[in-house]
């Protein structure tokens, strides 16, 4: 008689212990929804190391960059520079860093848009915007020795814009 009695104490006890220190799965699962959507726009400086249709889909791989200019490209500059004192900032006024490997995936919007610098290697028209396929020859055309940095908007997982960053 005793240990039922004990039981009937010694267990809510324990079941509200273990309650209250562990999470609710309705918490956990509010937590979840929270990290994995997409609700804001995304942006990122990265190289565009692919770009070509999968399963009737257009795909593009990229590989996040750092991508500072003005007194922060200096700054930077001067902290990864193994150089002699006689740089006092960076080349160019701009400096980029690719110090993780990963190279990330994501779709491409149906109504991606698409604004180049340089797409006459002859002349810069500043923010021309060009059709999917004007970007693909670009792309296609371009040195694959010198790689081109861009800015990508991300929106609900999908790249929904690409800008190329002028270089001088």
């Amino acid at each position: 008689m005793k240990f039922k009695r004990l039981i009937k104490i010694i267990f809510p006890v324990f079941l509200i212990f273990t309650m209250l220190l562990l999470p609710l799965p309705m918490s956990q699962v509010n937590a979840k929804m929270k990290t994995t959507k997409h609700s804001k726009t995304v942006k990122a400086a990265t190289y565009i190391t692919s770009f070509k249709k999968v399963h009737g889909k257009w795909v593009g791989k990229f590989d996040y960059i750092q991508w500072y200019f003005g007194k922060a490209a200096d700054r930077e500059f001067l902290k990864d520079c193994k150089c002699s004192k006689d740089m006092d900032g960076a080349p160019d006024g701009y400096w980029i860093r690719n110090v993780n490997p990963r190279i990330r995936t994501f779709t491409i919007s149906k109504n991606a848009q698409f604004v180049l610098q340089t797409r006459n290697s002859y002349q810069v028209k500043w923010n021309e915007k060009v059709t999917r396929s004007q970007f693909i020859r670009f792309l296609k055309q371009r040195n694959k020795d010198y790689q081109v940095p861009f800015h990508i908007e991300i929106r609900k997982g999908a790249v929904t814009k690409i800008t190329e960053q002028y270089i001088p």
